[in-house]
Formats: structure tokens, sequence, C-alpha cells
């Protein structure tokens, strides 16, 4: 009798467990498609200067690729708009689904697009409305898949289930930069600036196709699906979630925002404005530059995977603070090991890779847990992308100007670590109030 007793048990448990990672596969196909653009960018971005821009001015031109780069967030907001109002009244897996073809059509057409030489100045014009598209996809998608998760988890392990997520999203990255690595190797330098790069891009539509097809043979989680159980139909449709958030969250949204500021900056500079400051320091060459910004991809998945189990040890509020002060004290050494010699090179970018690491998970975690389900892709999503797109966005472009004008990493660094010391202040003050209300959403009083 009790082996008979037990068995259904284990059954559901070990069911549980597959249908958990069959939803973070799921969720992360998309992530990982939308990381590989975005890292494949930051890796082709002296080439696509080169091939959608002016010639003649080598820093304007790379500017001007950087400049796309940070146009393309201000879609990011609008797609959290579209796809988060979908997400909260119809479902996170019907989101999912469109946000993935967004995403990976657009991606796929840029390595479609002609030379300046061939068709001037609507090169780099077919670039920005490619890449706005693209964000427009990935507003909807990351907050989405990370509530996705989020809400398959279980008690007392939602930040590794969410941290397991953005592994596999930054393997994404590291995906891109092995490749870029490998193709600019192998082809020589001619074939390289005039093709090779744009096979990087061709590749993100049968990983769209495979997204797809996995997404659309999951389920929302339980805790969407009871709030879905006691709306009632025609209310669900005709209430808008995001204007719900705004109306009675503004003031921690925007605070949130400023919260975010230190992921979206961290984020981007690792994972677009690396690889191009590795080619300034003068002991590298183009692949070895390629080998260390892959060192830094490398690297934050490890973080992500190892600091993951602490974040539901420590709690959001103290993991946060741990994973900030890393940053503040790390970053700014990282950056003059990386543009000083080869093993600095790559010893910075070891460094540089673990703060982001670090600070992925509980940055990511905040997004769904400090807001209740019935807003949670659309309030999250807003903050997650308004961050990104003003701070994020503009990261590799800043680096850029403040290095060009000042000719020294530092200034640049610093800023970073100030951003870091601004997120401490944050949770520090207004941490403790976000935990208690997140507690009472989910009726989990182990989350801190």
């Amino acid at each position: 009798m009790d082996t008979e007793a037990r068995k259904p048990a284990t059954e559901d448990i070990r069911g549980s467990r597959r249908e958990r990672r069959r939803t973070v596969i799921a969720a992360s196909a998309g992530n990982f498609a939308e990381w590989y653009d975005w890292g494949i960018y930051g890796v082709v971005a002296t080439v696509i200067a080169q091939r959608f821009f002016p010639h003649g001015n080598a820093a304007l031109a790379i500017l001007g690729a950087y400049a796309v780069f940070a146009i393309a967030y201000l879609t990011r907001p609008l797609g959290t708009m579209i796809f988060g109002h979908i997400a909260d009244s119809l479902g996170r897996k019907k989101a999912l689904s469109v946000t993935i073809v967004f995403t990976c059509a657009a991606t796929a057409l840029i390595g479609f697009i002609p030379a300046y030489e061939t068709i001037g100045v609507a090169a780099p014009l077919l670039l920005l409305l490619l890449r706005l598209i693209q964000s427009l996809g990935t507003g909807g998608e990351h907050a989405t898949a990370i509530a996705f998760v989020y809400e398959h988890g279980p008690r007392g392990g939602k930040a590794k289930a969410v941290g397991v997520l953005n592994a596999m999203t930054l393997v994404g990255l590291l995906f891109g930069t092995l490749l870029a690595t490998g193709i600019s190797a192998i082809l020589p330098p001619d074939a390289w600036t005039s093709w090779g790069w744009r096979t990087l891009f061709w590749l993100s539509l049968p990983m769209g196709l495979i997204g797809l097809y996995v997404r659309r043979h999951t389920e929302d989680g339980e805790e969407f699906q009871q709030l879905q159980r006691t709306r009632r139909p025609k209310a669900t449709l005709r209430s808008s979630p995001v204007l719900e958030a705004i109306r009675t969250s503004w003031r921690k949204i925007l605070l949130f925002v400023a919260f975010l500021g230190t992921w979206s900056i961290v984020s981007a500079t690792v994972t677009s404005y690396l690889a191009t400051f590795l080619k300034t320091n003068p002991a590298l060459s183009q692949s070895a530059a390629y080998g260390a910004n892959t060192t830094a991809s490398a690297t934050a998945v490890l973080f992500v995977l190892a600091f993951a189990p602490f974040v539901d040890r420590l709690g959001l509020r103290r993991a946060t603070i741990l994973a900030c002060t890393v940053v503040a004290v790390v970053t700014v050494p990282g950056f003059i090991l990386a543009g000083n010699g080869l093993a600095g090179a790559y010893l910075g970018a070891f460094l540089l890779g673990a703060t982001k690491g670090m600070l992925a998970v509980p940055s990511l975690l905040a997004v769904s847990q400090i807001f209740p389900a019935r807003i949670r892709v659309s309030a999250g999503g807003l903050s997650y992308n308004i961050a990104a797109s003003a701070l994020g966005g503009t990261a590799p472009l800043v680096a850029v100007g403040l290095n060009e004008a000042l000719g020294s990493p530092l200034a640049f660094s610093s800023y970073i670590a100030l951003a870091a010391v601004i997120t401490i202040a944050i949770m520090l003050t207004a941490g403790r109030r976000w935990i208690t209300a997140s507690a009472q959403y989910s009726g989990d009083a182990g989350l801190r």
C-alpha cells in the first residue's frame, strides 16, 4: 500500500521536473536567438561600419554603427506595450510565439542588406529599420520569457530557474562569438568582410523556426492559469495591463528603471562593446581579440550558473548588493587589464564576464519578482526596456565617445562603477519594501 501510495507522487514530481525543463528550453529558444544577434552585432560592429557607412573616417563609421545599436533600443518599450499586453492578458505562451518571429526574421534579413557602395545611404537606413523591428520583438521577448520561467519555478528555486534561462541566453552570445571567431579565422580577410560575416545573421532563421516549434508545445504556469480562471473573459480583453501598471505602480517603475541601470550598462558593454575595445589593445591580433571576448562570454555563463543557487539562499536584496559591490570594485581594473597585453586582455575579459554573470541573476529575477502576476510582464518589461533603451543601448556609444575624448578607459569604467553604487543605494533604501510586497504576491514567505 505504501509503495503504491508513493508511486503517483513520485511520478508527479518527475512530471513536474520534465515540465520545468521543457519550459526553460522553450523560453531559452527565443532568448538564445535574441542574444545571439546582440552578440554577433558587437563582434562584427567594425565590419558593419566598413560595409554600411561611408569610408574615410573609421572612428565616425564605428560611431555610426553604435548609433544604430542605440537608436534601435527605442522600440523596446513599444514592444513591451504590445507584447506585454498579450502576455498579461492572453498568456505568456502566445506572446512568446509571436516575439520569436519578429526577432529572428529581422535578424536574418540584416544579412541580406547590400553594402554602402551598392545602395548608398539606404544601407544604414535598412540596417536601422531591421534593428528597430528586431528590438520591437526583443522588447516583449525577454520579460515574457523571465515571467514564464519564474512562474514555473519551484518555491525556493526560482532564482536557479531564472539563472538556467539566463545561462542558456548567454550561450547564444557565446555561440555567436565562437562562430565569428571561427569563421573569421578560417576565411581570408577579404572573404570575411565581403560575405562571411553575413552567414552569422542568416543562421538566426533556422534558430527561430526551432524555437517556435518548441514554444508551441508548452503551457503557461499555474500562477498565471489561476489568475486567468478568476478573470472575466471580456474584461481580460478590454483591460490594459500596461495602463494599469503605469497607473498603479509608476513610482516603483521609475525607481526600478534606475535599479536596472547597472545591469543594462554592464550587459551591453560586455555583449557589444568589449569586442571593439579589445581591438584597441596593440598586443592582440583579430583572432586573439575575438578569443578574449569569447572568454568574457564563457565566464558570464559559468558565473550565472554558479551564483544562481546562492541567490535563492541569500535572497534578492543581499544578492544584488553583493553583485553590485563586485561590479563597483572590479570594473575599472578589468578594463585597465583588458587594454594592456595578451595576458591582461584575457584576465580583464574574465573579470568583466564575471561581473556580468553575477549581476545577471538578481537583476533578471527582480524583473518578475517585484510585480504581481496580472501586470508582471508589462511593469517588469517596461522598466527593463526603458533602462535598456536609455542606459544599455547608449552604453557602447558613451564608451566610444568617452574613450575617444579622453584616450583612457578609466572614465567609462568609472561610469559603470557609479551605476553600481546607485543600484546598491536603491536596494538598501527601497529593497526591503519591494521584497515584502513580492512575498505577498506569490505567497512565498521565503523571499528576502
